[in-house]
C-alpha cells in the first residue's frame, strides 16, 4: 500500500518533504516524468503505457534511477531558511489572528515560498546549499543512525531500500499498538479485578479518548506545518 501511495504521487506529480527531526526525514520523489498531472483517462492510460515501453525518462531521482525514496540529513541551512519563512505564521499575535483576510494571505505567500526553497533544493539552484545522494554505510543501517557527518551547507539522501518513511505513520506498527492496548487492559484488570469491565474502559480509553485526540491533533499539525487549511484535509 506504501508502494501504491509512491505511485500516487508520481501520477500526481507530488514530492513529499517529511521531517522528523530538525534536520532529519525522509523525502519522497514524486516529480511526474511527463511534466504535469493535469490529464484526462485517455492522456493518463498513454503516459503510463509509454512509462511500460521506456519511452521515456525514469521516476527516480537523478539520470536513469528508479530511486524515489530516500533518508535524507538536510543543511541547517536549509532548515533555517524554512523556519525564517514559517516564522511570521507561527508567531503571529491575538490581534493579527482576528484578521482572516490577512493570515490567508500570509499563509499561501509561505506556502509558495516554502515550496519554491524545497523544490530550488532538489533541483540543486540555491546557492551555498547542495546534497549527495549515496548509500548509508553497513553500520549505519545496523544502528540506524547517522555517523559520517555532511560538510557545511551539504545535505545527503540515502537510498532507501524499502519505505522507511513509514517510521512516522501508524501503518507497520501494528505490533507496538497491540503490545500497548493489551498492557492497557492488564493494567486497568489489575486495578479493576474485572475483566469485562477493563476491556470496555481499554476500548473507550483508545478509540473515544486517543484517537480522537490524535486525529484531532493530527491534523492540526499537518495544517499548520504543510500551511494546508484544515478544510481540505478529510
Amino acid at each position: 500500500q506504501l508502494q501504491m501511495y509512491i505511485d500516487l504521487c508520481s501520477i500526481s506529480n507530488i514530492s513529499v518533504f517529511i521531517l522528523s527531526d530538525a534536520a532529519y526525514g525522509y523525502y519522497i520523489h514524486g516529480r511526474a516524468v511527463h511534466g504535469h498531472a493535469d490529464a484526462d483517462m485517455r492522456e493518463i492510460v498513454t503516459s503510463l503505457k509509454r512509462e511500460e515501453e521506456n519511452l521515456c525518462s525514469k521516476r527516480g531521482l537523478g539520470s536513469d534511477s528508479e530511486q524515489q525514496t530516500f533518508d535524507m540529513v538536510i543543511p541547517m541551512l536549509l532548515r533555517m531558511n524554512y523556519n525564517r519563512i514559517i516564522a511570521p505564521i507561527s508567531n503571529r499575535d491575538i490581534s493579527q489572528r482576528n484578521n482572516q483576510r490577512s493570515e490567508v494571505e500570509k499563509q499561501i505567500t509561505a506556502y509558495n515560498l516554502i515550496n519554491r526553497l524545497f523544490c530550488s533544493f532538489i533541483d540543486r539552484s540555491l546557492d551555498d546549499i547542495d546534497y549527495t545522494i549515496g548509500e548509508k554505510l553497513f553500520l549505519e543501517k545496523f544502528l540506524n543512525m547517522e555517523i559520517r557527518e555532511p560538510p557545511p551547507g551539504k545535505g545527503m539522501l540515502y537510498h532507501d531500500d524499502g519505505q522507511s518513511f513509514e517510521e512516522v505513520l501508524y501503518y507497520g506498527n501494528e505490533w507496538l499498538l497491540f503490545i500497548w492496548e493489551l498492557l492497557l487492559v492488564v493494567m486497568l484488570d489489575t486495578a479493576s479485578q474485572n475483566f469485562i469491565l477493563s476491556a470496555i474502559l481499554a476500548w473507550f480509553i483508545n478509540e473515544i479518548l486517543l484517537k480522537s485526540f490524535s486525529s484531532w491533533r493530527c491534523q492540526k499539525n499537518v495544517a499548520a506545518k504543510a500551511l494546508i487549511d484544515e478544510r481540505f484535509l478529510l
